[in-house]
């Protein structure tokens, strides 16, 4: 087996559990969901959406160490004694630097919390909890730099099945305790304890994990790497840069909602996208599990395989992002009026608008991916950081302005200006593309997945106005339009690039020639 289609095949395989545990998650979601709710008001349940929110924000304050780490393991995949040495060089030299990093990030949180009750104007019994829970999440982002490389570890070396399985156990016994803590009137605190069971989880998992498949693996102070860690910032700064970025335009929408809205608000829009965030996460799999395979063809194939591999996952996941789309556009409300209510439901403009800022910051992702596995960080970053201010002024002025549909297209119109068309730019001086077949890559999937998801869309439409609000009856429609769709998608689209990928069990099913 050439080594091409081995590292796709474990991407792939990656993909498939990382794939299974998201859709798992998500079912148990549904049902935790409404078990919040019965204990949290939509302010309290709004605040907690916050409080995950800050905390993704100081954990992203790694300055892009973490994922230069993973990109030089991924160089060092052998069993030698040169391989074992420099696998303890990385390790210990970013272990350290997180360590530090982690400090920092705990302060900072610390001298945050105090200024929340006033940012979001929280009513007393809310604000009492809030600023020690701050406290709390930030300790808690804070230790978990330590366990980002060491995690990663797995990640480079394709073992992300592994360790992808014991961080599900973790973060599922997590969700399930966060119920539990809630029925016992443990209130917003239930959050702060379950996150440090999970933490406290996955640290030991790890520990057992690098012992038993790594066990020449030492982090000491004496494999500190001052050199070393200057080409990891060198390479991790512009993506913690573009990291942060990322997180203003995809996430910074519940803090301005919070402040410029209502804590509420963040309540109907969390559950309104939750779905769609989900599957578009799924989505987003495809390119986190194919990164170390990216990093190997950039650095020590041709540009060619590089462009053959771009223009491929190009077409899946833009066949993905619209399959996702029509089905959720399709289906999302109906099944939040029987989920939560329809109260929750922020309506069918501000889900079309969410789906549109998923699936194009999706694609833009999937180009970004590639520049960064050839080395090529600076320039997406600083688009990013033009980004950035661009999207937060237009969302909190259109927000001001129309109200909850504002915050998101300013956050549409923001990317519109910046990183949909530099990005393929970029892509096509760095790795020969032609906009063309960057076009043509796009172009095909989106509009004959969108005929056919307007078809699926009427018919979903018109069924549910004559079938009850009835959970049954949703997922069998909800199974038949996935089913059809999703063979259309692939018939058409997917079949013939990625025919070599299909187990021969599967073959004759999917259509595959034998």
């Amino acid at each position: 087996m050439s080594d091409s289609v081995s590292r796709s095949r474990s991407a792939l395989m990656g993909t498939i559990s990382s794939q299974a545990f998201t859709i798992i998650s998500m079912l148990v979601s549904i049902v935790s969901t409404p078990m919040m709710l019965r204990y949290l008001d939509k302010d309290a349940y709004g605040l907690s959406i916050l409080f995950f929110q800050i905390t993704n924000y100081l954990g992203s304050f790694d300055l892009g160490i973490g994922t230069a780490v993973i990109r030089q393991l991924a160089m060092y995949r052998g069993d030698d004694e040169h391989n074992q040495l420099m696998i303890n060089r990385i390790l210990s030299t970013g272990t350290i630097a997180a360590g530090i990093l982690g400090l920092i990030v705990t302060i900072a949180a610390f001298l945050f919390a105090p200024f929340v009750p006033g940012i979001y104007h929280l009513r007393p019994d809310l604000a009492s909890d809030a600023v020690p829970i701050i406290c709390w999440m930030g300790l808690y982002a804070g230790l978990q730099f330590l366990q980002r490389g060491t995690g990663g570890l797995f990640f480079a070396h394709h073992r992300q099945t592994l360790i992808g399985t014991s961080t599900f156990v973790v973060t599922l016994t997590g969700t399930i305790l966060t119920v539990i803590f809630l029925y016992y009137g443990a209130g917003l605190w239930s959050f702060v304890y379950s996150a440090f069971f999970q933490l406290v989880g996955s640290g030991i998992v790890q520990i057992v994990l690098l012992r038993r498949y790594y066990p020449h693996l030492r982090i000491l102070v004496k494999y500190f790497d001052s050199k070393l860690l200057r080409e990891l910032f060198n390479y991790g700064i512009f993506l913690f840069v573009n990291g942060i970025a990322g997180l203003v335009i995809m996430q910074t929408d519940r803090l301005v909602i919070g402040q410029v809205i209502s804590l509420a608000a963040v309540s109907v829009f969390s559950l309104t996208t939750r779905i769609p965030e989900v599957v578009m996460g799924l989505i987003a799999k495809v390119m986190d599990n194919a990164t170390p395979a990216l990093m190997e063809i950039t650095t020590r194939e041709s540009d060619e395989q590089a462009r053959v591999q771009y223009k491929r996952i190009l077409v899946l996941v833009t066949a993905l992002c619209m399959l996702s789309f029509w089905l959720v556009v399709s289906l999302n409300g109906w099944f939040i009026a029987i989920w939560v209510g329809p109260s929750f439901f922020a309506g069918k403009l501000v889900l079309v608008l969410a789906m549109g800022i998923t699936v194009q910051q999706t694609l833009v992702r999937t180009g970004s991916s590639f520049l960064y596995a050839k080395g090529i960080t600076r320039s997406v970053s600083l688009m990013g950081l033009v980004e950035a201010p661009i999207n937060i002024t237009l969302s909190i002025f259109l927000g001001h302005r129309i109200g909850l549909p504002g915050v998101l297209i300013g956050t549409l119109v923001a990317s519109l200006l910046t990183s949909v068309w530099y990005t393929p730019y970029l892509l096509s001086r760095h790795l020969g593309l032609t906009l063309g077949a960057i076009a043509g890559a796009v172009v095909k999937p989106l509009v004959g997945v969108s005929l056919a998801g307007a078809v699926v869309y009427g018919l979903v439409w018109s069924v549910r106005h004559v079938l009850p609000d009835s959970l049954p009856l949703f997922f069998i429609v909800g199974a038949v339009a996935g089913l059809l769709l999703t063979a259309f998608t692939w018939v058409f689209f997917l079949r013939t690039p990625f025919a070599a990928y299909v187990p021969a069990p599967l073959r004759r099913y999917l259509l595959v020639a034998v």
